[in-house]
């Protein structure tokens, strides 16, 4: 069996009996026709067949690079690179196009690998080396080999079926316990979804190895995208912005190694100084990409969101490729295996776990125990729940997004040494730096920003109460930050990759920017402390 069916099967046949559970029992006692659930299937998976590649293709716009079908017409090595890999993997060339943002990324989709887009980012260009780039092609280009969009389309159709059948059941009294079924069905399909995904990524970094027999350089590649590390190379910069503009229109580091970081690392053997020199000469500063490591491997935020993620922690990753034969990344391994903190430590990071995990439920769980308690039984109580609940509210809002002591950063990759942070507890920070495009590279509907400085990158996260405003602010002014130097204002957090939630951004050129989430949240949660407080005065006036 091959690595990437292994990595799949426990997913895939989780992902089916699900369905076929479901499906059976909303015939049997929901009454629906045999055909139901697989007519279902088949209208959604030729539904995202024929519009998802089109869809992409207009919302990421890209510099599209012909080819005669052995080569592309260009002479900026990627096109080789492409090339080579898609021979290697057997498949057709691929449609490659260039996306004019500075975020380095990669991506593929399409129907099958006769149709497939691969979609390279300026900043990827800049940003990696010849090796990094390689693996990260290959990476890609596995894939398409793998099938995996035509995979993750089908195996999407499942969580969409089952949550169908809720909705058709739920209005049948017979048919109630089919509900509750299908739901929950849904839930863990979803996540299943989530693990098959994350399977496919090891399956691709396998191929990537497999390709290269140069598992460092995709580990590095992955460091330099995934914690914003890594220098911008003057002479690539040119050559990558000299190819986007080159294709057809698709659609519309100084750094010092500083005594303080060598404590947080300990005392080094030769293969560990061996190491540091490797990623010192790729452009990153390896105190900083082990700090990002250690988060991942002892912070319990990490496993926890890693759940929730369609893509492995980058820390992983890199465990996982020491398993590919000839490929194993000597340097990355090395020091990853520094990637500890002390028992102490690693007690204090449980305890914040537990502790913010329970202040971000809390509010929601009193007003659920008190419905299934019973306790609703007077205007009193319910208001005494409302008001338990806003208080709570408010507790969460407070170490969310805390109104004071805003840092200032001198260089944005410092922020990865924070092994404390996660998604709930705000760190307020002070970021400046030149914005280099947006979050999702080249999506016109993407409001978040990404800032640069000369450590390295982090996304500025926008987030307004209503979502129309985003897509407002990223149709017609988040272009307008593109290139200008910025200082953002904002809370720190690892969602599992480093980012900043905007409070404000203003550019060189006075465009400034605020968002309003942070207050609508304060204040939503005071309305419902003080509807619970009145709530409670007029039960004890009608006591």
């Amino acid at each position: 069996m091959g690595f990437t069916l292994r990595r799949s099967l426990p997913s895939i046949t989780g992902l089916l009996a699900l369905l076929l559970i479901i499906g059976v029992a909303a015939v049997v006692f929901a009454g629906a026709p045999v055909w139901f659930p697989a007519a279902f299937a088949i209208f959604f998976i030729g539904l995202q067949y024929a519009i998802n590649p089109l869809i992409i293709q207009w919302l990421v716009p890209a510099s599209v690079i012909d080819h005669d079908g052995t080569r592309y017409l260009t002479d900026h090595p990627v096109g080789e690179l492409v090339a080579r890999r898609c021979r290697d993997a057997g498949i057709p060339l691929v449609k490659l196009g260039i996306v004019d943002d500075g975020n380095p990324n990669a991506f593929t989709f399409g129907r099958t690998p006769s149709d497939a887009r691969m979609w390279i980012t300026r900043g990827l260009l800049e940003r990696l080396d010849d090796r990094e780039l390689d693996a990260v092609v290959s990476h890609e280009v596995g894939h398409v080999k793998h099938w995996d969009f035509a995979v993750m389309t089908l195996a999407a159709v499942v969580p969409m079926v089952l949550y169908l059948v809720f909705l058709v059941s739920r209005g049948n009294r017979r048919a109630a316990y089919v509900a509750i079924g299908a739901y929950v069905a849904y839930l863990i399909s979803y996540f299943t979804l989530l693990a098959l995904s994350r399977a496919r990524e090891y399956a691709a970094d396998h191929w990537s190895a497999e390709c290269t027999h140069d598992g460092d350089a995709l580990a590095s590649a992955l460091v330099k995208i995934a914690y914003g590390m890594g220098q911008v190379h003057a002479e690539r910069e040119a050559q990558a912005k000299a190819l986007a503009k080159s294709g057809r229109r698709s659609s519309a580091l100084g750094q010092s190694f500083r005594s303080r970081s060598m404590n947080v690392m300990g005392i080094f053997d030769q293969r560990e100084a061996e190491a540091l020199s490797a990623a010192f000469a790729s452009g990153i500063d390896p105190t900083r990409a082990v700090a990002a490591m250690r988060w991942e491997l002892v912070n319990p935020w990490g496993r926890t969101l890693e759940k929730l993620s369609s893509h492995p922690l980058v820390a992983r990753r890199i465990a996982a490729l020491e398993d590919v034969p000839g490929a194993e990344p000597k340097t990355w391994s090395t020091l990853k295996a520094t990637a500890t903190v002390s028992p102490a430590e690693q007690a204090s990071l449980w305890s914040s776990y537990w502790t913010q995990l329970t202040i971000a439920v809390a509010p929601w769980a009193v007003l659920l125990l008190a419905v299934i308690g019973g306790v609703l039984q007077s205007v009193f109580s319910i208001g005494l729940a409302v008001a338990v609940s806003g208080g709570l509210f408010l507790w969460k809002q407070r170490m969310r997004y805390p109104t004071t002591a805003f840092s200032a950063v001198d260089e944005v990759t410092s922020l990865l040494e924070r092994v404390d942070a996660g998604p709930v507890a705000g760190i307020g920070v002070n970021v400046k730096g030149k914005i280099i495009g947006r979050g999702m590279p080249g999506y016109v509907l993407s409001p978040d920003l990404v800032v640069q400085d000369s450590s390295g990158f982090v996304p500025l996260l926008y987030s307004q109460p209503l979502p129309l405003w985003g897509s407002i602010f990223a149709l017609f002014k988040a272009d307008k930050y593109f290139g200008q130097e910025v200082m953002a204002q904002g809370w720190y957090r690892r969602l599992p990759g480093p980012a900043v939630e905007l409070r404000s951004v203003i550019a060189a050129d006075g465009t400034q920017t605020k968002t309003y989430t942070w207050t609508t949240r304060y204040f939503a949660s005071g309305l419902v402390l003080l509807v619970g407080l009145i709530v409670m005065a007029a039960g004890l006036a009608g006591a």
